[in-house]
Parts: structure tokens; sequence; C-alpha cells
């Protein structure tokens, strides 16, 4: 009776722990041909809190350049997306990734990519994490501690092999950033691409940051 008792506690913990993250569910979706296709793999959230799940399908949205309430119907929303384009006068291949990429109890991130191939290769990147307390989406003046100018020069060290057209740090204007395992994703321009991914490492920038003891968000 009492290794029984010991066991029914020990469930019901992990499924009290496993609520406060969310559930997901990954929908894919594929139409057109060799020079005009729509491509798209979107990992939604399913369960989860209700704040949390609505940002986040809202930021989805945004990625997939589509208004509306459609009511978990993630099929729907796909074939949305992809009639908008393959109708938008745009000659090219689109892929669409969306995938969660970094969830701990305070907050979760999902990276989109957003690729067009045609004449040119063009990308949009966005890495965005949501706060658990009230879904809200986590800002950059939530995450760094300093001043712009410091962010710019931090993208500059950790540019690696992005294409630049800039001289130097100043000419990389940061614009979203999000918590990923061990780094932190700034969003800022690069050659080819409206958004790109410049990935610092958490445990060298961590004097620029806000910290938590508990995990990465802390406002």
């Amino acid at each position: 009776m009492r290794q029984f008792l010991i066991l029914l506690v020990s469930l019901l913990s992990m499924t009290v722990m496993g609520q406060d993250f969310l559930s997901t569910r990954v929908v894919n979706y594929k139409q057109g041909g060799k020079d005009l296709s729509w491509d798209a793999s979107v990992e939604f959230p399913t369960d989860g809190d209700t704040r949390v799940v609505a940002s986040v399908v809202g930021w989805i949205g945004e990625v997939l350049e589509v208004e509306g309430d459609f009511h978990r119907d993630w099929d729907r929303m796909l074939r949305t997306a992809c009639d908008s384009f393959l109708t938008s006068g745009m000659q090219c291949q689109r892929s669409v990734s969306v995938e969660r990429s970094y969830e701990d109890n305070d907050c979760v991130t999902f990276e989109a990519m957003v690729t067009d191939k045609g004449d040119e290769t063009w990308r949009w990147a966005d890495c965005a994490s949501f706060s658990k307390r009230d879904g809200h989406r986590i800002q950059l003046n939530e995450i760094f501690d300093c001043d712009e100018s410091d962010i710019q020069r931090l993208m500059w060290a950790y540019r690696g092999d992005l294409p630049l057209d800039a001289d130097g740090p100043e000419d990389l204007i940061p614009v979203n950033a999000g918590f990923v395992d061990g780094w932190v994703v700034v969003i800022g321009p690069a050659r080819h691409y409206t958004g790109a991914p410049f990935r610092l490492r958490y445990e060298e920038i961590v004097d620029f940051l806000y910290t938590n003891e508990g995990g990465y968000f802390s406002k």
C-alpha cells in the first residue's frame, strides 16, 4: 500500500509539472510546382496556459501573414496562408519552418525561418520568447540590461558566418531577441535576410543580461 501511495504521488507530481509546459502538434502543408510553391512545417501549441497559447498562435499568424481566428483549425490556417501566397503574384518557392526551440518554467521560445527561392534566395528569421507569467512576448529591454550600442557590439562579435553589408557594429540594429538553450538569439540585418539570427552564447554575455537563478527570464 505504501509503495502504491508513493507511486501515485510521483505520478501526480509529474502531471502537475507537465501542466507548466506546452503540448504541441506539428502540421505540414505543401502545394505548388517547380517555379511556384509553398511548403510549411509548423509546430502549433495545442494545450497549456491560455494566454501563452494565444500569444504564440498570434505570432504564428504574423509569420504566416494571415489574420483571423481559425479556432485551432491549423490545416485551414496553413491552407489560407498558402492560397494567399500562391495568388500574390510572387514567383518563387517559399518554405516556412516554425518550431519550439526552448522551454523552462518561466518562458517558452519558438523560432521561425521563411525562405524564398527564386532568382535570388531571401530569408526572414525570428525568435520569439513568451513569458509564462502572463503570455506576453518578451522584449529586448526585458532581456538585456545594457545600452543598444552594447547589444550591437555583441552582435558583431557573434556574427559568425552571416553575410553582412555592415561596416561595423553601429550598422547592426537589434530588432527582436529570444532565449534558446545556452544562447540568446538576436534578430538583426544581414545580406539577403530581412531578419537574420545572431546567436550570442549566454554564459559569455551574462554581464549584459537580466539574470534569474531559476531560469533565463527574470523580469
